[in-house]
């Protein structure tokens, strides 16, 4: 039942993308919505759980967008295993910690985007706007994404009561 639950949430934050931010031009600056999914799997469910939610999200993304297949796939699966190892040094079940997690997610998958047009030679000749578009992306992300992350775990323990499936706790991780 767990992963009928992700194979939904998948399907809606794809719907998000490709029409809802799409439609509206406010939301245009918006960032990819599955990194917030990678950043509440990485925080609160175990690898065997999350790596196959993880592959589902990163083919959906390289299959929907015109980029080469498998840098959506690789840009989670890294930020999945950077959140598990930073959550052996920081203390992640404070707030701030949320907050910074999907906007640093968001600024890694740039990152990986960028270096990756930059040894493909694909050439960046707008890096002034590319800039800017990160930037924003980053700014929604500090103050939307503790409010995502926050709607999936209600969404994900609402679930687990309907299921019995374990629950996450309100201020701790599910693994531990």
């Amino acid at each position: 039942m767990k992963y009928l639950f992700y194979a939904g949430l998948c399907l809606i934050l794809v719907l998000i993308q490709t029409t809802v931010i799409r439609y509206f031009g406010s939301l245009r600056g918006c960032y990819d919505l599955f990194i917030v999914l990678v950043v509440f799997l990485g925080l609160y469910r175990k690898a065997h759980e999350s790596i196959p939610v993880i592959l589902l999200a990163g083919f959906l993304m390289d299959n929907l967008y015109n980029g080469p297949f498998g840098l959506y796939i690789t840009s989670y699966i890294w930020l999945f295993v950077c959140i598990k190892w930073s959550s052996v040094y920081f203390n992640v079940r404070s707030n701030m910690f949320l907050i910074f997690a999907v906007a640093a997610g968001v600024l890694f998958e740039n990152f990986i985007f960028i270096n990756f047009f930059i040894i493909s030679d694909s050439g960046l000749s707008l890096f002034g706007r590319l800039f800017s578009k990160v930037f924003i992306q980053f700014i929604w992300a500090v103050f939307s994404g503790y409010f995502f992350i926050m709607l999936i775990k209600k969404a994900y323990n609402t679930w687990s009561r309907l299921f019995s499936l374990q629950l996450i706790e309100e201020n701790g991780h599910g693994f531990l």
